[in-house]
């Protein structure tokens, strides 16, 4: 079954993202960085879920345009996480961690 994903932002959409990235403290929840636009750190908020009528807190992150192209080009909710998951990723429940090489080395010499 696909997911009905919609391209149309809600009307409220400019409240939602300023709410966002106050919640944020206007910095990005991936790298840290703060808004600055002046030398290309735009904060912008990221609907993980591709949904942009989906508005749920858990659904949206905010993040500098670089992180925002990195994360929607190679992450998606129900994707694991090859290592440690990002901070913003915990607190929205997505947490899954795949077992790899490095996690059965670290316990084997622990």
């Amino acid at each position: 079954m696909r997911l009905k994903i919609s391209n149309d932002y809600p009307p409220d959409w400019p409240d939602i993202a300023q709410a966002v990235k106050d919640a944020a403290g206007w910095r990005c929840e991936h790298c840290g960085h703060p808004h600055d636009p002046a030398h290309g750190r735009t904060l912008t908020v990221h609907h993980l879920n591709g949904d942009k009528a989906d508005c749920r807190p858990e659904n949206l992150v905010a993040l500098c345009q670089a992180c925002h192209l990195h994360i929607q080009g190679t992450w998606q909710p129900g994707q694991s996480w090859l290592f440690d998951p990002p901070d913003w990723a915990v607190a929205r429940g997505y947490a899954s961690v795949k077992e790899t090489v490095y996690s059965v080395a670290a316990e084997r010499d622990a």
